[in-house]
């Protein structure tokens, strides 16, 4: 089922890459005890064709709910998968798909699920056109990425405008407080620090050497990043408080550099024995 909410779904059903990302909504339906509601709530996680949601009212696997993304101005019905958990912060979990999933509710541009290797090493990052704010999470060869992160754009052709446009990191706060400009995120050629909490995130999905304190190594990706933390999805058991080392950008037979971490906090991944790391960079 081509849900992000369902973590117990593998990758290649889900139909694309999943985003974590943050884009308030608005959701309309008859909860569990068949009373009418709205409420004003936001993403936690989307895909081409769903999405993990935060919402307190309760509801039931298989209820329709009527969605309405205020940044696109479309309003979609969607199907409530399964209960998707409760984080400590957000409240109660729910995963959703899309009942029209040929129309592009998010107002991002996914890549289609990747059916052979690539011929030569990818980023993908999630980036916004200039002129006219559409998204897309885009595939990019390193000299691109370089490009990006070295002069804060990328010329690209913007399928909404029909013409080449500059395009920036798009963050993962959705809402549009101030326009967007470049943070100084890692690079693969230079690893160096990301924010302060509240500070600009954007998606950058780079290989990652994660080093625990008993010297155990696992390559991973990044989910987000900003100028003082990293997120990640790991196998490894860290707790609130570890330090581990990192090496954002990792390639086999480099010399790149570690930075220690502090894990902040921690969400198990429901059916995986993955679990969702945020890290604040102590260098």
């Amino acid at each position: 089922m081509n849900e992000t909410g369902s973590p117990t779904a593998p990758e290649q059903k889900r139909g694309s890459e999943r985003v974590f990302l943050r884009i308030p909504i608005r959701v309309e339906g008859k909860d569990a005890a068949g009373q009418p509601f709205a409420e004003s709530t936001f993403t936690l996680v989307i895909n081409r064709n769903g999405a993990r949601i935060s919402l307190k009212r309760p509801v039931r696997a298989g209820d329709e709910l009527r969605i309405t993304n205020p940044q696109t101005q479309m309003s979609c019905p969607f199907r409530v998968v399964r209960a998707a958990g409760q984080s400590l912060t957000e409240g109660p979990e729910w995963g959703v798909e899309c009942l029209e999933p040929d129309l592009n509710f998010w107002g991002i541009s996914f890549p289609k699920a990747a059916t052979a290797p690539p011929e030569e090493e990818k980023v993908d990052a999630l980036l916004e056109c200039s002129a006219c704010q559409f998204r897309e999470l885009a595939s990019l060869a390193l000299d691109q990425y370089r490009s990006l992160i070295a002069h804060s754009f990328l010329n690209r052709r913007c399928p909404r405008c029909q013409v080449a446009t500059e395009w920036r990191f798009g963050f993962v706060e959705a809402e549009r407080e101030e326009a967007p400009s470049a943070p100084n995120v890692l690079s693969t050629a230079e690893p160096s620090g990301m924010h302060q909490r509240g500070a600009k995130r954007v998606t950058v999905k780079l290989p990652v050497r994660i080093r625990v304190q008993d010297g155990t190594e696992e390559i991973a990706k990044t989910e987000n990043l900003s100028r003082t933390g990293v997120c990640f999805i790991s196998r490894q058991i860290m707790q609130v408080g570890d330090i581990v080392k990192l090496t954002v950008g990792y390639a086999p037979g480099t010399n790149e550099t570690e930075i220690a971490a502090r894990v902040m906090w921690r969400r198990p991944l429901e059916g995986q024995s993955q679990v969702l790391y945020g890290v604040h960079l102590e260098e």
